[in-house]
């Protein structure tokens, strides 16, 4: 079900250049080229640039379904799609199994299904409304007029500034997108 989703409504789970994961020929080393290329565009022309490296914890479990779905029903994603994705996500029973013993059943009322074909496409969609928020700041990396103060592969997020008050302008950002979102950044 989640392939014929992904192939039917692939324009409608799109998401932007930042984030490198989950597309095709895209990777980590493209991701690191990126930063590395708009650092290096910094620091030719004698500016500092400020880094900081974030990591969500467990960030496809501390998906919140409701908040997702309204991001998908935003995009205009088929209603019928969007109430098949809905009873999958909120009607989730599962077991745990362990030692040859399972269980009573459980409900899953959070996060997108480990293994699940679409689920890191849902949480990619999930972050890009934390890319929409740090781009439409205004603050941090720009090559030319294009934004590349947040990067993205999974739940791993680097942030560029030129100024230390900028990177604490994205940290806030962030901060208040965590709390919004439930998305736990590792302090570690």
């Amino acid at each position: 079900m989640d392939l014929i989703i992904l192939n039917r409504y692939v324009d409608f789970l799109i998401t932007p250049d930042l984030q490198f994961d989950f597309k095709a020929k895209r990777s980590t080393n493209v991701c690191t080229m990126v930063l590395k290329e708009a650092i290096d565009y910094y620091t030719s022309n004698c500016t500092s640039v400020f880094c900081t490296l974030l990591d969500a914890t467990k960030a496809f479990d501390g998906v919140n379904c409701c908040k997702v779905f309204r991001l998908l029903t935003k995009r205009d994603l088929c209603p019928t799609v969007l109430c098949l994705l809905l009873n999958m996500y909120t009607r989730q029973v599962t077991r745990v199994s362990w030692n040859g013993m399972f269980s009573l059943p459980f409900t899953v009322s959070n996060g997108v299904k480990q293994g699940g074909v679409l689920s890191p496409i849902l949480f990619c969609v999930y972050i890009d409304r934390l890319l929409h928020l740090l781009a439409e700041s205004g603050i941090g990396c720009f090559v030319g007029r294009v934004f590349v103060g947040a990067l993205v592969y999974a739940d791993d997020i680097v942030l560029l500034s030129p100024t230390a008050s900028g990177m604490r302008t994205l940290l806030h950002v962030c901060d208040v997108f965590a709390n919004d979102f439930s998305v736990v950044f590792n302090a570690a």
